[in-house]
């Protein structure tokens, strides 16, 4: 008979309750079969697995919110890693990206099981700490960090992307943005100087079109621009689009409103 086969019947003899068997393995009596079957488990893709300089696998989990689950979350991705990554030392930190405090648990202490990992606010880490760094994504990242002089940190990091040829200037500016939203208070200071043209930026029509941040910022401030040229010179959407630089679906959405 095959092992699969006398797994199979193992399995079968289990479907209702072997009570002295359990008694002997517990000590106590059960009561009840539950559901054995579980769904099959879904793809898992973490946030950032790094090999550290000394073999060992860290693992990082970015989070927005207080989640009551992440623990769970982060013991099936410590069993994932162990899988892949046999005999390796492995770390875990989650980094709480979010507003407010962390307030969420770091740990598992249940009968037979204890497990924990590192869980830190980015906000204790200086802003300025990463804007020294050589690398764009670290002067990225600083935006959720502890940025004591923003309007100081906008001017640096906008000195920094016109370095950069355009295509990759606009794609850290929309990474710099979905950041942003995160940050509330530091989007206004930031739609603030782009009002007061004090960034040395200039915004590509693409990104305008794609960037609902700078659709309700950079763009708003045109919708009077584009009101005055359809009504006093009567131009065309496409003709006003070219004047101020901004997409046609943006004046049309703008005639729109305003036609209501």
């Amino acid at each position: 008979m095959s092992r699969q086969k006398m797994d199979i019947l193992l399995r079968d003899a289990l479907q209702k309750i072997p009570e002295k068997f359990i008694y002997l393995l517990t000590g106590k009596k059960g009561t009840k079969i539950l559901d054995n079957t579980f769904p099959t488990i879904k793809e898992r893709k973490a946030d950032l697995v790094v090999e550290l300089e000394d073999g060992s696998i860290f693992h990082l989990e970015l989070q927005t919110h207080p989640d009551k689950n992440m623990p769970l979350r982060m013991l099936e991705y410590r069993i994932l890693l162990m899988q892949k990554y046999p005999g390796r030392k492995i770390s875990q930190m989650v980094l709480y990206v979010g507003d407010g405090a962390p307030r969420m648990e770091s740990s598992i202490n249940a009968d037979n099981l204890s497990f924990s990992y590192e869980l830190r606010d980015i906000k204790e880490i200086r802003c300025k700490e990463l804007m020294e760094s050589p690398q764009m994504e670290d002067k990225i990242l600083a935006v959720l960090c502890n940025v004591e002089d923003p309007e100081r940190y906008f001017t640096e990091i906008f000195e920094e992307l016109l370095k950069l040829p355009e295509k990759e200037r606009a794609d850290y500016i929309r990474k710099l943005l979905t950041a942003l939203h995160y940050r509330p208070k530091l989007k206004v200071v930031l739609k603030r100087l782009l009002e007061e043209r004090k960034m040395p930026l200039t915004i590509t029509r693409e990104m305008m079109e794609k960037d609902p941040f700078f659709q309700e910022g950079k763009l708003e401030a045109k919708k009077e621009d584009i009101l005055n040229l359809y009504r006093e010179l009567n131009l065309s959407p496409e003709q006003i689009a070219k004047v101020l630089k901004v997409s046609e679906d943006f004046v049309k959405k703008v005639i729109r409103t305003e036609n209501r």
